[in-house]
């Protein structure tokens, strides 16, 4: 394969690696379950759960904001999804990936934001979704 082509491919990787990754999400994520409503009236979803060893669930959470929220990570966020490991055992709940979304000038959902650490993930500074969340995916048993 000559250089020009090898060039061509790696450009087109990284040009598409971006917007296929976010159709990833919104596909994987597509099959969305109601589980609550925070204090603020923030409804929380689920989505494709797993069981997994020793008392430990995945699933995409995604909340979303009654109200334009700001949060540790900026805003105002009108969505949040995240791809969330939780220790049923422990009770904690761990996000690998979020993405916070805002509204652009004709309404569009877009990502504005996308972090690997979140500290404070379901916290009452992020609308207090945490144990909403964790309570269902842990009481799934299949």
């Amino acid at each position: 394969m000559s250089n020009f082509k090898k060039m061509l491919l790696v450009l087109g990787a990284v040009v598409l690696g971006p917007v296929l990754l976010i159709e990833l999400v919104a596909l994987a994520a597509g099959d969305w379950h109601a589980v609550g409503e925070t204090g603020r009236g923030d409804k929380v979803s689920v989505s494709s759960m797993r069981i997994l060893k020793n008392n430990m669930r995945t699933a995409w959470v995604r909340v979303e904001f009654k109200e334009p929220a700001s949060l540790p990570q900026g805003g105002p966020f009108v969505e949040m999804r995240a791809r969330v490991r939780f220790n049923c055992k422990t009770g904690s709940s761990i996000p690998s990936d979020e993405w916070f979304y805002s509204r652009d000038r004709s309404g569009k959902l877009v990502v504005s934001k996308k972090t690997k650490r979140d500290d404070e993930f379901g916290k009452a500074s992020e609308g207090g979704f945490g144990e909403i969340v964790s309570q269902h995916v842990c009481q799934q048993k299949k």
